[in-house]
């Protein structure tokens, strides 16, 4: 029978959903809509979509946030892992033919500190 959601299998993913800005849509577009369609008399879904084609959102949804660029900083950690990264692609990239003595090259060692 496969997997059967339960309500507290949705509830666990349901309140992380951000609906916020599709809730703002609804809430400025249904009064709009629905005053439409009673004037105008309106059942036809093409006459419905050309209008929601013709209404602007604009000022209506939040403004993203603006990108955050940030610099790379050294430290002793993050240049042991680039140059044991660019090392490890060098080795492999010239495993064949052979171009270093793979029993000689060490990658990374392992230090044991007593606790």
């Amino acid at each position: 029978r496969g997997f059967v959601p339960t309500v507290e299998w949705v509830k666990g993913w349901a309140d992380q959903l951000p609906l916020q800005p599709c809730l703002r849509l609804l809430q400025h577009l249904l009064p709009q809509l629905e005053e439409f369609c009673t004037e105008g008399n309106v059942n036809d879904e093409g006459v419905v979509v050309d209008f929601l084609k013709t209404t602007t959102m604009v000022g209506l949804l939040p403004v993203p946030h603006p990108i955050l660029i940030r610099k790379y900083q050294q430290n002793e950690y993050t240049s042991l892992w680039f140059t044991t990264y660019v090392w490890g692609v060098v080795y492999l990239r010239t495993s064949q033919p052979p171009l270093f003595d793979g029993s000689h090259i060490k990658l990374f060692t392992i230090s044991y500190v007593d606790a």
